[in-house]
Formats: C-alpha cells, structure tokens, sequence
C-alpha cells in the first residue's frame, strides 16, 4: 500500500497575491501624489489661489425713534466712512498706506502735542519719521544717550541688584511694569516731595500724579525708598531687565545706530529730543499716526474691517477712489449714522432723552461679542439708545465675497439682506418738549440777569407726567446740548469739556435734591393714617415748636395760628410738622421702641410713593436717591419737612403722580408702542409691544387720607395758598406743593410740584431751580409757563371746582 500525499494549501499563495494587489494599489496612489505635487503642484496651487470666499457683514439699520405722532426724533444718516482689513495673501505696508492716507485725510481727533510725544506715539505703533540728523545733532544725542546707557548695571550684575536697584533700573530704561509700593509709603513720599508734584501737577493742568511718576521724582531727588518685591515679580523683572539690557548697543557701537534707533533709545531713557521737522511736517506725523492707531486697532481680529474715519467729505471719497491701486485694504463704504432731530428753533432736542450710540468700549468688549455683536459694532452708550438697545439693535446681513488672488472681488453674493432695528414710538410730543426746554432756557436766562440770582442759578430741570398712564410728556434740562455732537468727533473734542461735561449727567435719574416742602403732603398723609392726628384737629402756631431741647422755628417767624392738616399744606407750615413728627417718637416709645426705629417708619411710607426707591423708568444708571446718615433726634423733624433724605426728580414725578391718581404707583415710561422696523419710513410697522400702565404698589394709606392730601395741595393755589399768585387766572385747576430746599449754602432750591385739572388730572408736574430761591419766585413761574403750553396743545377741562373749605 503506498503512502498517502498530503493535500498542499492554496492559502499562503491567495495571500502572496493579494498582496502584490494592494502593492500596486499603493504604489498607484504614491505616483500619483507624486505627479499631482512634483508635476501639477504649481498648477493647484494656483488654482487655489484663485478664488477665495469671505463673509463681510452688512450693518443693519437702526430702529428709529419717534414722537407720538410719527415725527421722526432719530434717525440714520447714510455717511461715507473709510475702512482698512489687512488683504488675504498680501504683504501691506500699513506705515506706508498709513502715509499716503494722511495726505488725503483730515482726521477728527487729530492731537498736536511735542516732539516726545510724537515720537511715543510713532514707537507705539511700531511706525518710523522721516528724520536726519547732521554730524552735529548726531553727536549731541549720541552725548545725551552714551551716559545713560555707561549708568546701567550690566546684564550679568542684574542678579545681584536689590529689590529697590532693580527697579530703578527698570524705570531708568522706561520699562512698563507694577509699581509695588504700599500706600504708607506713597504717602510718605507724597508729603516729602510735595512742592515738586505741585509744580509738575501745574503745569500738566492737574493730572494725576502716578506712582511711577513718583518713584522716578523719588529717585531723581536721592529720597530713600522702600521697596519689597516678592519671588515670582523678582524672577520676572530679573528676565526681562536682562534682556534689555543686552539689546542695547555698547556705547563705542552708537555711531553705528541709524537716526531713529537712536530716537528709539532716548524714547526708551525718557529724553527730551526736537525733532528735525517743519510744522507742516510735523502735523503730517501726527495725522499719519492718528490714521495708524485706527488701522491698528488692537483686540479686532484682522480680517474684521477697522474704521479709519466715519462722515468723510466728499472731496476725500474722490481721492482716495482715484488712488485706490496705492491703498491696498482700504476702502470707501456708505454706512448709516445717527441723525437726532433739530428743534424748531435749529437747536438740540431731547438731550437726556434719547442717548447716543458709540464703538464698544474695551471693558465690556466680550460681554458684547458674547450676544453675537462684532467687535466694530456700535452700541447705545446712554438714554433711550442704551436702555433699549436689543429693540433698536437691527440684524446684519451677510454677504458671500469671492476674490482672487489679488485680493480683487470677482463675485459678489447676498447671504441674507439685513433686517432693521425696531421702531420706538415715544409717549411724548416733540412740540411740547421744544416748548418745555425753549421755557426753561428763556427762564434760565432770566433768572441769570437777575442780579438776586446771577450768580447762583446755574440749570433748570422740569419733568411733565400723565399721572394715570406713566407716561412722560416732557423731560428737559437747561442747559443742554446737541446730540449729534457725539457723530463729530472734531466739534466733540471742541466742545467736550466747557458744554458736554457740565451738562452730560441726566439729573432727573442720577442727582438727588432735598424735596422741601414738597414732601408735607406725604407727611400729613402719614400722620393721619398712624393714627396722630385727624384732618379737623388744629395745632396752634406761635412761629415754631419745641424739638427735644432745641426749638425749631416756623418759616414765618410770627407763626400761622391756627393750623389743621389741609391749612399746614395751603400755607406750608413747619410748625405742624414738627408736632406730627413728635407724635410719631411718642408712639414708638409707647410701644417700646426706641425713636430711632421711626425713621424707618418714614422710610415704609417714603418708599410706596417712589421716594427713596428707583421707579422703574426707563433710562439706564437710575439711582435710589441719598439717604442721611444722621439718626439725631430732631432729624425726625427735619425729616417731616423734606430736609433729611434727597429724592431724584422722577422719584418726585412718581411720588406726585400717585398723590394725583388716588395712590397707584405707576412705572413712569417714556416710550409709547415698540414697533417692527421698516424700510419705508413712511409706513410704520405693525405693533409689536404697547407699553400698558404698570401699577407697581397701590399705597397702604386710607383713600380719605389721600383725599385730605390732594384737598391740602388744591388749596396752596387758592386765596391764602403759597401759589395762589402763580396759578391765579388759569382756565383749570391746579393742585400743587411748593419747596423751598435749603443747601446750607448763600441760596435755597427752588421746587415745585403739582397736578392739572385738579377734578380729572391729565399732568403732573415737577419743576426744580437749583438755588433758585423759594419755590414760588422761580419754579413757579416756570411751571405755570409748562402748564400754559400743554394747554395750548391739548386743552385741559375748564376749572369747575369750588374753594375748598378749611375746616372740614
């Protein structure tokens, strides 16, 4: 039997095959990668080159702001504005650009300072000028330089220098770092170099004085300073003192420098160099590196466009288009800016009313980015612009660009079209706000050609409500300026200081004035529904009332007799006042409570009124008003009669308003509707928000109370009231409390508030004269004048009201 064969595997042969397959596939591909990059790799690279897309922003209009009638307040301008974005796959000289566009631009904000500042700036911004120096001038720097650079330690001793060493070096060569020094020390060195900072502080207008520049007058001085850096700043300031110093050149090396490094080194020790340059040259630099600064925006990403210069002339759009190939990355775009309406008498309208818009700030820069804001955006910085800034806001389009390799557009595509902001429609009438602020400014003037009060009264404030609704007719200041102002930087810079500044803050929400009598109808209120008094029981004056161990005198010294709870309002009397005010620490301690705890007691019924609280208005920075610190006894007097905690003027607006409607505290509104934006200013946008009446608090006093309050300010209008002359002869009813608020200076404010049609009222008014004297002689006048106005608008009922008897 012969033996049996094994039966051979076919395996390790398929495997041998497969394989030599996925051999030759590779091998496939390797030769191709090799062709495509050694043989076409030029060819796609080209190709790629080619084309490139980008997406640009296209800004959306901004929601409009108009009065109740649809006339416009604010609107958007079309302006042409100079942008820079550095060029995909191209190298732009930017100093160079820089230089070209300062021929043809004039910026707003241009600076002339010195030659030191001058040449700051240029390093800063990593520039150079055009200087040359002779032999002669070379050697002269070279001599102010060769010393400071012989006076520093070398960079292998550095190791070995004191804390205090150290620093002094470091600030001898400019560098920018931490100053740590305590305040015990900055103290000390204050007191002992006093004269010096006075005189340097002089001549830089009061600018502050830093703490580095007090180390360097320190030092300069030989004044023994005490310094203690910890390991972590001292390992830090050791690396970076050293680097430095090897930097710079060894003085046998200096002749070698070119002119600017050499300005670069002086610039570093701080030296005073005149620079070789006309006046025309010199203003040349400083518009070239006020242009740079705008192309180098720092902290914008760089393919986002930076402006150079918004609202350029016409005259300026022509050149630059015509040198357009010189310019790369610059370009010309029409882009909307505020326009804020005129007044009718061609001056500005609204001021504390409507805002502004401005670039975001730094500080709140990421906050921004984060709701999907780009960092060029321009945001509401104040007014109705900032508190309503999401409604305004519109959405930005996209567009899709494709360019060539020469950064050249070669297809343009809409993404989306953007969307405008959305419509305020405000509460107020433009014709009676023009009215309201051209009374107060004719007033103001008045009263500053008065010789009683020229040289006190310096503004003017009046604030005009519907007391059932919230909503602000009127809000003006005088003075004010023009808001526009803000979209010209040239005439801002011109006007910052002596017209924005002084009048900038919206005191209406943000300053607080003591109310003065104005508060007596609240303190009347208060006293009856805590049980003190009743409306019929009478307090008799004899010019003033004993307060703890002092007496505290009536305003009329002769006193009024007399006095029950609607008399005290008629003739704003103190007296009964101070009775109530007594009563209240009487009925603390009766019920085992220190006097101090009433004050919080005022401040309960204070706060249901809106004095003391914010009232919701919508303005941003709204304040809570001053509260006094002092807790004396007689404070709770002072407090009766309005000259212990200060109120805003809206907090007054809100607090008369709920006298008015019978005690509803409603939030004061000063936009009316929220409407869709529209491209067709002509055809308003459907609604998309109407703002309703917003009842915050209904206040915890009796309605028969309330009625004694508004029966009290009817008669101050009367025969007998303390603004029967004021409002004599009007063809409505007036409720009103006049305040005189002293300032513990030579002149009092001068307040006033009230309400119209006393039966129905439609108005509410608060009107304030800062040191305007008593509050019939100056806010009265003016208030009448307000009221005067609004009638002559929107007729107020006819007085159909009978005097009101004192003693019911």
């Amino acid at each position: 039997m012969g033996e049996k064969q094994t039966e051979k595997s076919h395996i390790p042969t398929r495997l041998n095959v497969l394989f030599f397959i996925v051999f030759l596939f590779f091998a496939a591909i390797i030769l191709r990668l090799a062709f495509v990059q050694l043989v076409e790799g030029e060819k796609y690279k080209h190709d790629l080159e080619k084309y490139s897309t980008r997406e640009l922003p296209i800004p959306a209009p901004r929601g409009r702001i108009v009065d109740r009638n649809g006339e416009v307040m604010v609107d958007n301008k079309p302006v042409y504005t100079v942008t820079y974005v550095e060029q995909q796959n191209q190298d732009i000289n930017e100093d160079l650009v820089a230089d070209k566009l300062a021929g043809i631009l004039i910026m707003d904000d241009e600076e002339i300072g010195t030659d030191k500042e001058l040449l700051k700036k240029a390093l800063d911004l990593r520039s150079t000028l055009p200087v040359s120096f002779g032999p002669k001038e070379t050697s002269q720097l070279i001599a102010m330089i060769e010393p400071k650079i012989k006076a520093l330690p070398p960079s292998s001793a550095v190791d070995t220098l004191s804390d205090v060493q150290l620093v002094k070096t470091a600030l001898a060569l400019g560098m920018r770092m931490n100053i740590p020094i305590v305040d015990k020390e900055r103290e000390s060195l204050k007191k002992q170099l006093t004269a010096q900072i006075q005189a340097i502080q002089k001549k830089s207008n009061g600018e502050e004085f830093t703490d580095i520049e007090l180390l360097n007058l320190a030092f300069q001085s030989n004044k023994t300073v005490k310094i203690t850096l910890d390991e972590k700043e001292k390992d830090d300031l050791n690396k970076e003192l050293k680097a430095q110093l090897r930097a710079l050149p060894n003085p046998s090396d200096l002749l070698k420098q070119d002119d600017m490094d050499l300005l670069r080194i002086a610039a570093m020790f701080n030296l005073d160099v005149p620079l070789p340059l006309t006046n025309e040259q010199r203003h040349f630099q400083w518009r070239k590196m006020a242009i740079l600064k705008e192309m180098r925006a720092y902290g914008i990403a760089s393919y986002i466009p930076r402006r150079v210069k918004v609202n350029i002339s016409q005259n300026e759009m022509f050149k630059i288009e015509e040198r357009r190939t010189e310019l790369p990355g610059i370009n010309v775009i029409v882009e909307p800016i505020r326009q804020i309406r005129k007044d009718a008498d061609g001056g500005p309208i609204a001021t504390h009313i409507l805002g502004y818009i401005n670039a975001i700030r730094p500080e709140v820069l990421n906050e921004y980015l984060a709701q999907g804001y780009s960092a060029t955006d321009r945001v509401g910085e104040n007014g109705l612009e900032r508190y309503y800034e999401r409604q305004l806001r519109g959405k930005d389009g996209i567009e899709e660009v494709h360019v060539n390799k020469d950064s050249e557009t070669v297809e343009k595509k809409m993404q989306r079209a953007p969307e405008p902001g959305n419509d305020l429609v405000l509460a107020l009438d433009w014709r009676f706000q023009s009215k309201v602020e051209d009374i107060l400014k004719t007033s103001l003037a008045e009263m500053k050609s008065n010789p009683k009060t020229a040289k006190y009264v310096t503004d003017a404030h009046a604030l005009v409500m519907n007391p059932k609704t919230g909503e602000i007719l009127a809000m003006a200041s005088a003075p004010d300026y023009d808001l526009n102002v803000y979209y010209d930087r040239k005439q801002f810079n011109k006007d910052y200081r002596t017209i924005i500044l002084p009048n900038e803050a919206n005191r209406f929400i943000n300053a607080a004035y003591a109310p003065g009598s104005t508060v007596k109808a609240l303190s009347v209120m208060m006293a009856l529904q805590e049980g003190l008094t009743t409306p019929t029981e009478t307090i008799y004056d004899r010019g003033g009332w004993k307060v703890g161990n002092m007496y505290k005198r009536n305003w009329k010294l002769s006193g009024h007799g007399q006095v029950n709870a609607r008399r005290a309002l008629q003739v704003s009397n103190n007296t009964y006042m101070y009775a109530m005010a007594m009563r209240l620490a009487d009925k603390g301690y009766s019920q085992g409570k220190h006097y101090k705890e009433m004050f919080s007691v005022i401040d309960f019924y204070n706060a249901q009124f809106g004095l003391g609280v914010k009232t919701g208005v919508d303005l941003p920075f709204e304040g809570n008003g001053y509260f006094s610190p002092y807790t004396e006894y007689g404070r709770l007097a002072d407090a009766y009669i309005g000259q212990y905690d200060s109120f805003t003027p809206m907090q007054l607006g809100q607090y008369v308003s709920t006298i008015a409607n019978g005690g509803y505290r409603i939030r004061p509104h000063l936009v009316k509707e929220i409407r869709k934006g529209t491209i067709d200013p002509k055809k308003p946008g459907k609604i998309l928000t109407m703002m309703e009446p917003e009842v915050l608090n209904r206040v915890g006093i009796d309605q028969q109370w309330i009625k004694v309050a508004q029966e009290g300010m009817r008669m101050v209008t009367q025969p007998g009231g303390t603004a029967y002359n004021t409002y004599n002869g009007l063809p409505f009813s007036v409720a009103a409390k006049t305040g005189t608020a002293q300032t513990g200076g030579d002149q009092d404010n001068s307040l006033i508030v009230g309400y119209a049609p006393y039966e129905d009222p439609e108005v509410a008014f608060v009107v304030l004269v800062p040191k305007g004297g008593h509050g019939s002689d100056s806010s009265g006048p003016i208030s009448r004048k307000i009221l005067e106005a609004y009638h002559s608008l929107y007729p107020l009922t006819a007085n159909g009201s009978s005097e009101i008897a004192t003693t019911k």
